[in-house]
């Protein structure tokens, strides 16, 4: 593929359908493409309506956020390409009027699904209707696009975390998709919430294996991918180091770790965490998107997935991840008693949340399973010098011990709200007599 033309080349010209855009993620995925594809045609977000917001206020709020720092310095009228389409993933055409139908089908090139419930433990109808309707939706809408290049389905590596070793196929589940999504209608909630997960630890993992199933089967036909990511964590180095914007994931237990409030029952283990930095995510969906894209006969090609994770390419363990941010709050010690004073509710809602979310996740560190990524080193031997540089997803390269200094003062900045001056300040180490974790 020496004769390839490059990531940018490739979105140059192109409309992106992104839903989920005002996510996490997908606000990451925004801004990675007017950054470094400035000569894509427009995005188009799917957001719900919001009473008493016009479309450009909306847009706004979404791009006032420090992420987009870097690129409202450089280029602020880049925003201009950025169009709010209102819908809603739970109805019928993705709750699309009948001009944004139009705009959807004849502009359209690249679709980037990454719209999900990401409580784990919703009933089983609202994950059905949100995890996996949505996809059966998608692919109806797109195969009625005129010039679509990908589809991109954001999964999740959990989809099948009891198996020993995930690898990068599609597996059969033991239900029927479309049989779930029709018992969702007809069923009440009571009885919808009888059936089996199959070994599923919770409604999220299982209603998204049903999507990849799904997509896999009845996707064949279009240029779909199926991009499934660990743990996402704070940017690694993209657009700048540290940058997060929610308590999900392993943030509240890492953070009431660093202050000696919780102590994670596998802290000193050495089972292996998968983590994967927001902007390595980020530049292995695009690259995906333009492998996918830029391949002949994408659309009878079977439908491939991607495992966007660490723990084989560049393992670190529960006692390295927990005990590096305990040295952290030594480090950078934490007020924590000025803090409880100013903010008491506000703190005890996160320890609260802390535990809970600990249960929630719990399912995803009693295993040893190991999630095999072969597909994106291979994907990585396609793309060109300049690209690597600017798409580069090599977790290989990552330094975790550098990595949780980056995460844990990430957390106190873009979360806790913290001037990043004062950190040069916290040079004085807590005396390990004065940290106790209980």
């Amino acid at each position: 593929m020496s004769n390839q033309i490059s990531i940018p080349e490739f979105y140059s010209g192109k409309n992106i359908f992104i839903t989920g855009g005002t996510g996490f993620l997908g606000k990451a995925i925004v801004e990675k493409l007017l950054r470094s594809c400035p000569e894509i045609d427009r995005i188009y977000l799917l957001a719900r309506a919001k009473k008493n917001k016009t479309a450009s206020e909306r847009i706004q709020e979404i791009t006032d956020a420090p992420l987009f720092d870097v690129i409202r310095a450089k280029n602020p009228e880049i925003f201009k390409k950025i169009s709010l389409l209102e819908g809603d993933i739970i109805k019928e055409n993705l709750g699309l009027s009948d001009n944004d139908l139009k705009i959807f089908y004849e502009k359209v090139n690249v679709i980037i699904h990454s719209a999900a419930t990401i409580s784990f433990n919703e009933p089983l109808k609202i994950a059905v209707n949100t995890n996996l309707q949505p996809i059966k939706e998608l692919i109806k809408l797109a195969r009625k696009t005129k010039r679509l290049d990908c589809l991109i389905h954001i999964s999740t590596i959990y989809t099948n975390w009891f198996e020993r070793d995930i690898r990068e196929k599609i597996y059969k589940p033991k239900y029927d998709p479309n049989e779930i999504i029709e018992m969702s209608k007809t069923l009440t909630d009571e009885e919808l919430n009888k059936i089996s997960l199959m070994g599923h630890a919770n409604t999220y993992t299982f209603t998204k294996s049903l999507a990849e199933y799904l997509l896999s089967q009845e996707g064949h036909d279009l240029p779909a991918v199926i991009f499934r990511p660990s743990v996402v964590t704070t940017t690694l180095k993209e657009p700048f180091p540290g940058w997060i914007d929610n308590w999900g994931g392993t943030a509240p237990t890492l953070f009431m770790t660093s202050i000696g409030i919780f102590k994670h029952p596998r802290m000193e283990k050495d089972y292996i965490i998968d983590l994967i930095p927001c902007d390595t995510t980020v530049n292995m969906i695009l690259a995906v998107g333009w492998k996918v894209g830029t391949e002949q006969n994408a659309k009878n090609l079977p439908v491939e997935a991607y495992n966007c994770s660490s723990s084989s390419l560049n393992p670190i363990s529960y006692k390295e991840l927990y005990s590096g941010f305990v040295e952290m709050g030594r480090k950078y010690p934490y007020n924590f008693t000025l803090k409880l004073k100013e903010k008491k509710p506000k703190l005890i809602k996160m320890i609260d949340t802390t535990y809970d979310n600990y249960h929630k996740v719990k399912f995803a560190t009693t295993t040893r399973t190991t999630f095999h990524s072969e597909n994106p080193i291979k994907l990585m031997k396609l793309m060109s010098q300049k690209d690597l540089q600017e798409f580069d997803f090599d977790v290989r390269k990552v330094n975790w011990k550098s990595f949780i200094e980056t995460y844990y003062l990430g957390m106190r900045q873009y979360l806790g709200k913290e001037n990043p001056i004062i950190f040069q300040f916290y040079e004085r180490k807590f005396k390990d007599s004065s940290l106790k974790i209980i």
